[in-house]
């Protein structure tokens, strides 16, 4: 499949240049990560939350962190709870079950990125399947992300071993 087509639209009409990285299948972005010899810092995941109106936020965080849902209400004013698996199907219906990529604005979403991301250099995010990552330069990650609220929403993520999925 490669790169989602409402995401490759996104990315055109604003003019972003970026570099597809293909790698073997993998599920979870920690896994994906070490798969793609991408380090955790560098590839960000999107987690989807709604609210009790359904609407929809992305929170933007490192692989390797989890995030901090307490904080992420507080900060948003809301009371949010992870979107289930149908939802997210019907959200990024170009997409992959469970390969969802991180620029949320893309499908109309709202997102609020980690700071933790700022310190990254490089980006890469899942590109709407499992064998394929979108490397962004960072210039153009804060282009994306301009108009976006952040905050530091995530924390590190307690890993017990290989092969442990998120």
């Amino acid at each position: 499949m490669g790169v989602a087509i409402t995401l490759e639209n996104f990315l055109k009409s604003r003019k972003i240049r970026y570099k597809l990285l293909e790698h073997r299948y993998t599920e979870g972005s920690y896994n994906t990560a070490q798969c793609a010899d991408v380090p955790t810092q560098q590839l960000i995941k999107g987690v989807v939350f709604r609210d009790e109106d359904f609407f929809y936020t992305m929170a933007i965080v490192p692989s390797s962190n989890r995030v901090l849902r307490h904080t992420l209400n507080q900060v948003l004013g809301r009371h949010l709870e992870l979107a289930d698996e149908e939802e997210l199907d019907s959200l990024f219906f170009d997409c992959e079950h469970g390969a969802i990529p991180s620029i949320g604005q893309a499908y109309g979403i709202n997102v609020i990125w980690d700071d933790q991301i700022a310190e990254a250099k490089e980006l890469w995010l899942e590109a709407g399947d499992h064998q394929h990552l979108i490397h962004l330069k960072r210039r153009d990650f804060d282009r994306l992300m301009q108009n976006h609220m952040h905050e530091t929403i995530s924390g590190s993520r307690k890993r017990q071993g290989i092969g442990t999925t998120q």
